[in-house]
């Protein structure tokens, strides 16, 4: 059985990935993406100040604005800034960042699906299939949020199984979820439900009582309360104001969320956005997911019972993530960046698993192009450099 990658293929993949960061910098590389270019500004402001205020950046004439930057904590500047002050340009360390948690994330999903149905064979499919759509295509080359957030998702859910295993893993998901909170504070709802589906779901079977991952999102919850305290204390002693403060202010209280008639109108508005994009942005992979369950291809009953909790994980984070969104006034495709992957890595192997030929085909060509993850990674970078600003999207 092959595995999922071997060691010359990661060192491959690694040294790929040090190539296009080359790239990058030679290049100048900037993105058209408004958010990507506001974050990488700021990282490589930050990069020029001492690591002490790291903690408060400001605007510094960004759009048009100043004073301090409490849109979102301060997490997603970190890495980018440490590699800005090692001497990376600035601005490309912010998209090097990027990419690099954009890699990890399809490496990780990568090795949850091989764990979830016991077949590498099915992982090495999804390190490929999964750069093949147009939400990998949008958000090949950015330095926002979406990819550092799915990297903790999938770390908790590791830390999830693992603790499931042995109390000694029981600080990998308070340091995952910490790491979310740091990143994008109030968005860390969204890995906390996919750890939930996970426990209740429990697709790679790991013996144990679901009452261990329940244990560690108890000490995840007092961490990340202490976390909060201390963040607020740095920030305090670093910029002389609050930061939560003015993240509820900035964020939060604007956002509101009710069922009256006029907002039952918007909430069946941003249902139909959100559907929209949960169709497009994973195509065609969301469609093999409807195709085969529309003819029946690869039955309930045919499936692994391992297989058949990977799905009910998939649908139910995707389903509930959406119904978690669709209240709030505040909207955006972004915001389902995570649930997006879980459909389109279901969509994956059902296809894989309802059109045998198809499966066939993929591991004829796995087979007969060496390190064929690496490879794709690769190009596709190469691609996105030329093509990607003429990636048709959805209107908002």
């Amino acid at each position: 059985m092959r595995a999922l990658l071997r060691r010359r293929e990661i060192a491959l993949w690694a040294l790929c990935f040090i190539a296009v960061s080359f790239l990058l910098v030679a290049t100048a590389f900037t993105s058209d993406d408004p958010d990507s270019a506001l974050y990488a500004a700021l990282s490589a402001r930050l990069a020029e100040g001492p690591p002490a205020r790291w903690i408060a950046p400001e605007w510094w004439g960004e759009w048009d604005s100043e004073g301090l930057f409490r849109e979102h904590p301060a997490g997603v500047f970190l890495l980018p800034a440490m590699l800005g002050a090692m001497g990376v340009p600035g601005v490309q360390a912010a998209y090097i960042v990027g990419i690099g948690a954009g890699l990890a994330s399809v490496v990780l999903i990568a090795l949850l699906g091989a764990r979830v149905t016991g077949s590498p064979a099915d992982g090495r499919l999804l390190l490929v299939l999964l750069q093949l759509m147009p939400l990998a295509f949008i958000f090949r080359i950015r330095a926002n949020h979406e990819y550092p957030m799915l990297v903790c998702l999938l770390v908790a859910i590791l830390g999830a199984d693992a603790v499931r295993r042995s109390w000694r893993w029981i600080w990998l998901m308070p340091l995952a979820l910490g790491a979310a909170v740091l990143v994008k504070a109030a968005f860390v709802a969204i890995p906390l439900l996919a750890i939930g589906w996970w426990a209740i779901a429990n697709p790679t079977r790991v013996a144990g009582s679901i009452w261990r991952p329940i244990g560690g999102l108890a000490v995840s919850a007092a961490a990340i309360i202490v976390m909060a305290f201390a963040y607020e204390w740095l920030y305090v002693e670093v910029a002389g104001e609050s930061f939560w403060g003015g993240y509820w202010a900035r964020q939060m209280a604007p956002l509101t969320i009710g069922a009256s008639p006029a907002s039952e109108t918007s909430m069946l508005y941003r249902l139909g956005f959100y559907a929209l994009r949960m169709l497009w942005h994973p195509a065609p992979w969301s469609f093999a997911l409807i195709a085969a369950w529309w003819v029946g291809r690869g039955g309930w009953s045919e499936l692994s019972p391992s297989a058949r909790r990977g799905l009910v994980f998939c649908l139910g984070f995707a389903a509930s993530s959406v119904l978690l969104l669709v209240p709030a006034s505040r909207f955006a495709e972004r915001y389902i960046f995570s649930a997006n992957y879980a459909l389109a890595a279901a969509g994956i192997l059902a296809a894989a698993y309802g059109w045998p030929a198809f499966r066939a085909a993929f591991d004829r060509l796995d087979r007969r192009v060496p390190a064929l993850p690496a490879l794709c990674w690769t190009l596709l970078m190469l691609m996105r450099l030329v093509i990607g600003p003429f990636l048709p999207r959805i209107s908002s």
